[in-house]
């Protein structure tokens, strides 16, 4: 598969499901919309697996060499503390800078105790999106272009807006921290261990109390 394929059915399965997650909470209130959801976000997360795994031409990020197993994992776990110190520090940035408030999970523990097995889409399927859109897509084809640290930029904020734009500079740092994550290995699978990682830790967290 050449990389404009990929890039074209990555990005359409992210802003599909997007859209028809919306739609689904607009027509579908309570439990119906969240089981549609989850039934989407299988479909899309293993159609965007399996047409990921056809991509047989690497990018500028994968072009030096992937690591091994074992430096992917320990990277991936280490950035789960990496990107937690960045979202501390941005949001201590944003409030210092525009006096925003912390971001809340409110809603999402909300719809966690409505129907505990959401957490599928909201700690793996979402994250498995959004690495192969934002990182493996986005970064990965535009480094080679602007350059690794533009394209971290860009990528980083291009998800900001997409998934946070209200804590946009949280959310663009953190993007480019597992672009950072993803440079280090070569490999997708480096910064989805921390993304799910983080999400799984801080959603857990407010989860319980």
């Amino acid at each position: 598969m050449s990389l404009k394929k990929h890039a074209a059915q990555i990005l359409g399965l992210y802003v599909g499901l997007l859209v028809l997650s919306q739609l689904a909470l607009a027509f579908l209130p309570g439990q119906a919309g969240l089981w549609l959801i989850i039934g989407l976000g299988l479909v899309a997360a293993i159609w965007a697996w399996r047409c990921d795994r056809q991509l047989v031409v690497a990018n500028a990020i994968e072009t030096p060499g992937v690591a091994s197993a074992q430096s992917r994992v320990i990277w991936g776990v280490t950035g789960i503390a990496i990107v937690l110190v960045i979202q501390l520090l941005g949001t201590w940035l944003e409030n210092l800078l525009f006096h925003t408030a912390a971001p809340t999970l409110t809603q999402a523990t909300t719809t966690l105790h409505t129907l505990p097995l959401y957490a599928l889409v909201l700690i793996v399927i979402w994250p498995l999106l959004e690495e192969l859109a934002f990182r493996r897509v986005i970064f990965g084809n535009l480094a080679g272009v602007i350059g690794t640290f533009g394209a971290a930029l860009l990528s980083g904020l291009l998800f900001a807006l997409a998934t946070d734009p209200a804590h946009w500079l949280t959310a663009t740092l953190v993007g480019i921290a597992y672009a950072y994550l993803y440079r280090q290995t070569g490999s997708v699978e480096t910064p989805l261990i921390a993304h799910i990682g983080m999400l799984a830790l801080t959603l857990g967290y407010a989860f319980v109390h």
